[in-house]
């Protein structure tokens, strides 16, 4: 063990670990869209991609903790020079990768694809925590470039959401990431090379001397920090999906849960470097008892966003969800930093470096298991409200299981505390389900009362589940006919409603316009199940066969509810039901030897502000769906005219005509809905076609000129559309349109604050 002083203080070393952070997590971002984008957005996929990474931290840590880093700096920079040389060299490893990955299905694709590629920079980054630690000054400067480190982690989140991706695109984003991982590297050999850092020994003692609270032998602190890291990743995909049903599924409110839950890892960490009040049994234990206080709190977070947004204004909307997220979580994320810190204060090492890579490797072997744990498993068998309460009680189980005899006297105040959190109201799936996020401006009165009005009277939840993707319901109004609705993630979706004339046209006319022009009868591929209408109404059409690629299990279930307007649809024998990601499924089909093209493709997913679902709406994909469409077959892609800048329309349609040039517009419902039909085999549409489309390739070229592509490397879309999503843009979209009928230029993007809100 030594000291170092000089450059070797805690300060530029945390600074160096700080920005450090800030490039991991945005590499991190990257590469698990890259991976997504390749293999698919399931939960497995996007669960093998964190379990890899977070596995390879704990590799990392493990390893860099059982060397000795005699020349600690050099070692450090060259930990981050790696890392930053992976990557640069990101997108021509995952080319290698991606292709043979998919040729093993779709388990063993995503698993081979994660490790292989996150793996290798995950280790070199978890290095580097055990090669500083020789640098600082004991352990509580070791704790605090922990928190400072992560601290650039939440500054990477919000940097790279807010103003990288959506401005730089993807590849550049990740080349910015690579270049501050390198500068990083290149400052600590710059250390090590001007000889500044003056290294003497430190007594042994010194070194190993526990903090406040007693030693910990090294089993009970890494089944402290391991529990930890377990309970933490876990709680943060509850947190993710609570906050899809709360305030939306975009990449802003992903990023969001993120840097919440990070920015309270960080300041706990930050607390405990500074104060020895809280034992890690004990901040293990408060970890537990706030889920569950965060759990109750639940009930009353739809009624704080509406009387806060009533207040504030969709101006405030960012820094509003902010907010009602980190009062979701309860301060969990700070009592995890805690017991973190804790334990590499306490444990008992022979060194500085092993005591770090021990906890590290501990809490992040924990985190792979939550987090594989809670999506995969917990939730789909539980429900949110069952996985809080299981993650809650096994953080005070093993809090007062891992105390000494008098500790657990001192804790056992703990299990009636949580049996009594545990018996108070919490998740109302009521209040979750019916799309509150989305109606707020329709409200004139947002008080408690008009919020459980608006929950609980005038209809009836007939199902609900948190599924392996997303949470699904299905609700009916109680009036005489009243209408029946699905919704995912807190979105309607689908309805026997107001949402027939899309459902039914989108079924029909592709169908139609095939049968017209090619005389043959058509296999069809539906992208999204939703209510069943879509695939039943090609299938009435004239259909050979239907398959439908659907994400969610549970939408397949919840479907049954339309039976009487979806023909029964998935106990026909003509229908196939494929349960995947559509975009990584047509990749591996397109791939296989000797299949058969689809006449017919209906791209009808759910919005493209929503993060999972924005990558079917690019030129990729179409250029995709191309590949498995037959040469004189007809693809249609459902586009919205609401909550979206007539900007962002354009762009999809002049995206879509990338693939499609010979394109059609056709409008289902005015002001909401529109269809774009691409035909390749066709100049012009038949005759006697109805019903007829609003503009023909010529107009839709004018309109679309100038606007920005939509693509995979700059989603432009998905970044700019949630921004408008409480503006009421289906009239100015509507007015273009119309106005391209008669060759008028197209509008500019409006500023949002000009738009109407919807106020009844």
């Amino acid at each position: 063990m030594s000291e170092v002083s000089g450059r070797g203080s805690a300060r530029p070393w945390a600074l160096l670990l700080a920005l450090s952070g800030a490039a991991a997590l945005t590499c991190e971002l990257v590469w698990t869209r890259r991976l997504a984008l390749a293999l698919g957005s399931t939960s497995l996929a996007v669960s093998c991609a964190l379990a890899a990474y977070m596995g390879g931290l704990g590799l990392g840590a493990w390893l860099g903790g059982r060397r000795t880093w005699a020349r600690a700096p050099r070692g450090y920079g060259l930990l981050e020079l790696g890392a930053a040389a992976w990557a640069l060299a990101f997108p021509a490893i995952l080319a290698l990768v991606a292709p043979a990955s998919r040729a093993l299905g779709q388990v063993g694709g995503a698993v081979a694809a994660a490790a292989l590629c996150l793996v290798p920079p995950a280790v070199l980054l978890g290095a580097t925590l055990p090669a500083v630690a020789p640098l600082l000054r004991g352990r509580r400067g070791l704790a605090g470039v922990y928190a400072a480190n992560t601290a650039g982690a939440v500054v990477g989140v919000l940097g790279a959401t807010w103003w990288l991706l959506p401005g730089l695109g993807i590849r550049t984003t990740e080349l910015l990431a690579a270049g501050l991982a390198a500068a990083v590297g290149l400052v600590a050999l710059s250390w090590a090379r001007a000889d500044r850092l003056v290294v003497r020994p430190t007594p042994p003692e010194a070194a190993s001397a526990p903090a406040a609270g007693g030693a910990l032998s090294p089993g009970r602190a890494g089944l402290l920090a391991g529990t930890a890291g377990l309970c933490a990743l876990a709680l943060e995909v509850c947190w993710a999906r609570l906050g899809a049903m709360l305030v939306g599924g975009s990449v802003f409110a992903f990023a969001l849960v993120l840097a919440v839950f990070l920015g309270g890892i960080a300041l706990g960490a930050a607390w405990a470097r500074r104060s020895s009040r809280l034992g890690p049994q004990a901040a293990l234990a408060l970890l537990g008892l706030l889920t569950l206080a965060g759990s109750a709190l639940t009930r009353v977070l739809p009624h704080l966003m509406a009387w806060s947004f009533g207040v504030l204004g969709p101006e405030a909307w960012v820094p509003l969800q902010a907010g009602l997220l980190a009062l979701g979580m309860a301060g969990a994320p700070l009592a995890s930093g805690i017991v973190f810190v804790r334990c590499l204060q306490g444990v008992e090492a022979s060194s500085q470096a092993a005591a770090a890579g021990r906890i590290l490797a501990a809490n992040t072997l924990g985190s792979v298991l939550g987090s594989l744990g809670a999506g995969l498993l917990l939730i789909p068998l539980l429900g949110l409200r069952g996985t809080l309460l299981l993650v809650a009680t096994l953080a005070v189980a093993v809090a007062i299981l891992a105390s000494t005899r008098s500790a657990q006297r001192r804790l056992a105040w703990a299990p009636a505390l949580l049996v009594l959190l545990a018996l108070l109201p919490g998740f109302s799936p009521r209040h979750y389900t019916a799309g509150l996020f989305l109606q707020l401006d329709r409200f004139v009165d947002l008080s408690p009362a008009a919020i459980d009005e608006y929950a609980e009277e005038g209809w009836e939840l007939l199902y609900f589940a948190d599924g392996r993707e997303a949470s699904v319901a299905v609700g009916r109004g109680t009036e005489e006919g009243g209408t029946t609705w699905l919704s995912v993630n807190g979105k309607i979706d689908a309805s026997d409603g107001g949402d027939m004339p899309t459902q039914q046209l989108s079924g029909r006319l592709p169908v139609d316009l095939f049968l017209q022009t090619a005389r043959a009868t058509p296999e069809v591929l539906v992208v999204g199940l939703a209510s069943g209408v879509t695939a039943h109404e090609a299938l009435e059409a004239g259909a050979a066969s239907v398959t439908v690629v659907e994400l969610e299990p549970e939408i397949a279930v919840a479907s049954e509810f339309f039976k009487h307007v979806n023909g029964n649809l998935l106990t026909r024998p003509r229908t196939t039901l494929v349960l995947d990601d559509a975009r990584g499924w047509l990749q591996r089909r397109s791939r296989l030897p000797d299949t058969a093209p689809f006449e017919v493709i209906i791209s009808e997913p759910s919005n493209p502000w929503l993060t999972g679902v924005s990558n079917l709406f690019t030129v990729e994909y179409w250029a995709l769906t191309r590949e498995n469409l037959a040469p004189d077959g007809v693809m249609l892609q459902w586009v919205q005219l609401y909550a979206l800048p007539p900007q962002a329309l354009r762009s999809l349609i002049r995206s879509f005509m990338v693939t499609y040039p010979e394109a059609w517009l056709f409008e289902s419902i005015e002001d909401a809905d529109a269809l774009l039909v691409g035909a390749p085999g066709l100049d012009a549409l038949p005759e006697g076609l109805e019903p007829q489309p609003l503009l023909g390739p010529e107009e839709l070229r004018r309109l679309a000129a100038g606007a920005p592509l939509n693509t995979d490397d700059l989603p432009w879309v998905e970044f700019e559309a949630p921004r408008w999503v409480h503006r009421s843009t289906g009239h100015v979209n509507q007015t273009m349109l119309e106005g391209a009928v008669r060759s008028e230029p197209p509008v500019g993007d409006p500023v949002p604050s000009e738009l109407p809100r919807d106020m009844p």
